[in-house]
């Protein structure tokens, strides 16, 4: 009889446990809930957004879900490629026409 207490007591303690788990999981998950929705509303504004990692939840048949582009406004003064960030021309312009930027270099004074 007291190995039955003890074993009834320990699965009590162990119920109160998981209840416990359970409780703090669910607050953590409303805690993720509200930051991803926050940064959803942050991220955009500077260029970003958020993709859920589960494939299967967003799209239809395994397909990638379809991206809304963004306006294509930047062009390259080298050719006439255009971008939507301004990073993305830089990037064009360094592996396609060998410079680094945009900016202008300085030139040396002509010698006279």
């Amino acid at each position: 009889m007291a190995n039955t207490a003890r074993l009834l007591a320990s699965l009590g303690q162990l119920i109160k446990a998981r209840l416990t788990h359970t409780a703090k999981e669910q607050k953590l998950a409303g805690q993720e809930r509200r930051l991803i929705q926050e940064m959803g509303r942050v991220l955009p504004k500077i260029g970003y957004r958020l993709v859920s990692v589960n494939v299967r939840a967003n799209t239809r048949g395994g397909a990638p879900a379809k991206r809304s582009a963004l306006p294509r406004t930047l062009k390259c003064p080298k050719c006439d490629r255009r971008f939507s960030l301004q990073m993305h021309v830089a990037r064009h312009l360094s592996a396609m026409h060998g410079t680094k930027g945009t900016g202008r270099r300085k030139t040396k004074p002509a010698k006279s």
